[in-house]
């Protein structure tokens, strides 16, 4: 007879396919074996659990490489369209993509990392780096940043611990003591940078949203090629950006009452 799965069965069953899953979107796709080798299970196990992905939705095949499925998408619509700042951001991140001619997005923080919520870059002549529901690093963004460091230290560390501070280029910040005391330098000016810190190439400037309670919903973010920028035109984003932020929380208030 064959033996009960127990609670814990189920709950590992559970974890190898939500990993499995975000293998398949940090690879942007992957083959079997690539999948097998990353989780380090056998082929038959991971086999097993993207058949039962794919048969719901949640990953599709095309010839022998794996990707996330439409099913995804449609839920993470869902849990976009739910949060109260979804509206408000979708409003204001055009008009500042607008006055700024980079990509905007504004990013919210979810179990330790960020996501950008919405993202625009109609108006920019630049490439698109930012895609919505994309997962990112905190510690090596500009949006992290801003979103950490209205957080207590004691937070930020369990972040840190929980998540690492891999080195996305040979930019980022990779020690702990150290990206604190960035965001003791981003609370004193009220704005946080990223130069090559998570892409080659890219600079970003990011600031915190707050709701009328005073805590932390979010940041704006705006991106750019290190070739157009400079001091000069770093200094517009920034004043940009501030009235946008200002404007974001008197919508929020007004929605609150």
């Amino acid at each position: 007879m064959r033996p009960r799965s127990t609670e814990s069965d189920t709950l590992q069953t559970t974890d190898i396919s939500l990993r499995l899953v975000e293998l398949i979107t940090e690879l942007d796709g992957a083959t079997l074996a690539e999948l097998a080798d990353e989780a380090g299970l056998a082929k038959s196990t991971v086999h097993n659990h993207l058949k039962t992905l794919a048969k719901y939705g949640y990953v599709s095949r095309e010839e022998d490489t794996y990707h996330v499925g439409l099913k995804l998408y449609h839920l993470g619509n869902y849990a976009r369209k739910r949060n109260e700042v979804y509206g408000v951001a979708k409003a204001l991140v055009p008009e500042l993509a607008d006055e700024t001619q980079l990509e905007v997005d504004f990013t919210v923080e979810e179990n330790g990392r960020v996501v950008s919520l919405y993202d625009e870059s109609t108006y920019s002549d630049t490439p698109s780096y930012l895609v919505d529901g994309r997962l990112f690093h905190v510690h090596s963004t500009a949006s992290g940043k801003a979103i950490l460091a209205e957080f207590p230290e004691h937070r930020v560390r369990e972040i840190l611990d929980q998540w690492g501070l891999s080195p996305q280029t040979e930019h980022t910040i990779t020690s702990a003591d150290e990206f604190v005391e960035e965001l003791a330098r981003v609370r004193e000016r009220g704005y946080a940078t990223n130069f090559e810190e998570a892409i080659e190439g890219m600079w970003a400037v990011s600031m915190p949203v707050k709701t009328p309670l005073g805590e932390v919903c979010g940041s704006i973010n705006v991106c750019g090629p290190t070739y157009v920028h400079d001091e000069s035109r770093e200094r517009a984003v920034v004043d940009a950006m501030s009235e946008k932020v200002d404007e974001f929380e008197r919508r929020l208030a007004t929605q609150s009452g």
